[in-house]
């Protein structure tokens, strides 16, 4: 059975993420950070790898996916830990860039060079990035967040190119619009989810593009609500 590593995966998005892989019959090693979250994994994915592990920290992020290699081939990455904070552009600190950096394109970032030694082992394997429709389009109240995003989507990009010859397929993911969690129905009480990305969708189009061939290969995937 091929297997997938999932970071953010005791997220909203990234635990269906897991559930859909695992229906579909991939094996699974799971990163999150924080004993709340690992004892959450544990219990919901018995028969997963998984790993506590703080992904802005590059050597944690190195020994976890040493591990996985260890216990057998990694097919797929699927990189989906990460955040989103507003604040006006200009009157954001240095701290408010920091925290957008860390944890959108840093935990990236370290994934990726921890992880391609692994998937290059692999004839074929796969790496996935999520961004955001600031990325494209900008978003009032979001300009870090939206920089971050837009960082995440030309590394991705870059990876791509750099490690086609090594049989490494790498897509950006753009959940383009507000997307149904618990989180987000708490900030937006008053809002209609029917208008919001599921996540279930997000996890059926990783699925789609973790098992396509290099003669079928999906660089750029947005995903939309009709709402």
């Amino acid at each position: 059975m091929p297997t997938v590593a999932i970071t953010g995966a005791a997220g909203a998005i990234g635990s269906v993420t897991a559930e859909t892989f695992e229906d579909a019959g991939w094996d699974l090693a799971l990163l999150d950070y924080g004993a709340d979250n690992r004892a959450t994994l544990d219990t919901t994915f018995p028969d997963a790898l998984i790993y506590d592990c703080d992904l802005t920290d590059a050597d944690a992020a190195r020994d976890a996916f040493r591990s996985i290699g260890e216990a057998g081939a990694l097919d797929a990455v699927l990189a989906i830990a990460g955040g989103f904070a507003m604040q006006p552009a200009a009157e954001a600190t240095m701290d408010d860039y920091r925290h957008m950096i860390d944890i959108n394109v840093r935990t990236l970032f370290n994934t990726a060079r921890a992880a391609l030694p692994v998937l290059t082992e692999q004839d074929e394997s796969f790496l996935l990035g999520v961004s955001a429709p600031a990325a494209v389009n900008g978003q009032a109240g979001a300009a870090l967040y939206g920089a971050s995003k837009g960082a995440v989507a030309g590394y991705v990009k870059s990876l791509d190119k750099e490690y086609a010859d090594d049989g490494v397929r790498a897509t950006v993911l753009y959940p383009m619009g507000v997307v149904d969690t618990p989180a987000n129905r708490e900030a937006m009480p008053d809002a209609d989810p029917a208008g919001w990305v599921a996540p279930r969708e997000l996890a059926d189009g990783m699925l789609h593009l973790a098992t396509r061939s290099s003669r079928g290969h999906v660089r750029e995937l947005k995903v939309h609500a009709t709402g």
